[in-house]
């Protein structure tokens, strides 16, 4: 079986997504939730189901900015409004005033209310990006002290490769970019590294146990590996797919961009990280590179 030859066909695939991701994104502003962009968040208990098209309009009455209602749990309601220097101090008398006059007889309850500032909004984006980017300068260290150069380039390049397409699906299918968001993300790129690394170190071991053609290596190593890459990434489904569906609000976001991230992460060290791996080397290895 010989993965290795469709891998140059999935790796100009794999390029014209990222630039058509990188577009994407950049013509569609990812939506950041309120831990990045500022706000106040409610969540408010009802006594029985209410009509959430009702509920939007009656607390979009309440201030002059634009504010989110959704189904957060079984009679509950997550409201979010955006950062308004006025916000913080008015909502919860409004939203009093909206629930009794209203809803009364469902016996509303603000379960929680939090509030967050601008300016720590920024530092976690800051925050954020520098974890991304002190992971993958850590992996690149590793990878090049364990293997090579033109391994370590292949890994992080492969890296980012998830990173970016992982993003794109986070703003196609509109999902908010929060903590749990950019713990997903972490989490996603570690998992993505740890097969690319298990390929790279038969590669390796192949190297110096075979005199095959590098080519025919590569594709040895990815054959050698296959079942526990796909045995690895079924047993992660497993737990991740009921996660999504049964693991609630909180965890929902998380569990989706989990289960996209490491299919995108198993089909990258698969079938881009270890081309990338073969273009970077510039010529053959011997047994001893």
């Amino acid at each position: 079986m010989n993965i290795f030859k469709f891998s140059k066909y999935f790796f100009i695939l794999s390029l014209f997504f990222i630039i058509y991701s990188i577009f994407y994104i950049n013509s569609n502003n990812l939506k950041y939730g309120l831990e990045f962009s500022g706000g106040t968040e409610v969540i408010i208990d009802f006594y029985e189901e209410v009509d959430i098209d009702s509920l939007r309009e009656r607390v979009s009455f309440i201030s002059n900015i634009d504010s989110t209602v959704q189904l957060y749990d079984e009679n509950n309601y997550l409201i979010k409004f955006p950062f308004d220097q006025k916000t913080e101090f008015n909502v919860k008398d409004k939203l009093s005033k909206v629930f009794k006059e209203f809803y009364s007889d469902l016996n509303p309850n603000i379960v929680q209310i939090d509030f967050i500032g601008p300016k720590v909004g920024k530092e976690l984006v800051q925050n954020g990006l520098m974890a991304i980017i002190y992971g993958s300068i850590a992996i690149l260290i590793y990878v090049f002290i364990r293997f090579n150069i033109s391994f370590s380039i292949a890994a992080v390049f492969a890296l980012f490769h998830d990173f970016l397409i992982s993003l794109f699906f986070i703003s196609f299918l509109n999902i908010e970019i929060t903590l749990s968001t950019i713990a997903a993300i972490l989490t996603v790129i570690g998992y993505s590294v740890n097969d690319t690394i298990v390929i790279f170190d038969r590669v390796r071991e192949n190297l110096l146990n075979t005199n095959s053609e590098f080519t025919e290596t590569i594709n040895i190593s990815i054959v050698q590996t296959l079942s526990r890459t796909i045995l690895t990434v079924i047993t992660v489904l497993i737990v991740l797919i009921p996660l999504y569906f049964f693991g609630g609000p909180i965890l929902r976001d998380f569990s989706l961009i989990m289960v996209i991230g490491v299919i995108i992460g198993t089909y990258s060290s698969i079938l881009f990280a270890p081309y990338l791996m073969y273009i970077f080397s510039s010529r053959r290895i011997n047994k001893n590179g």
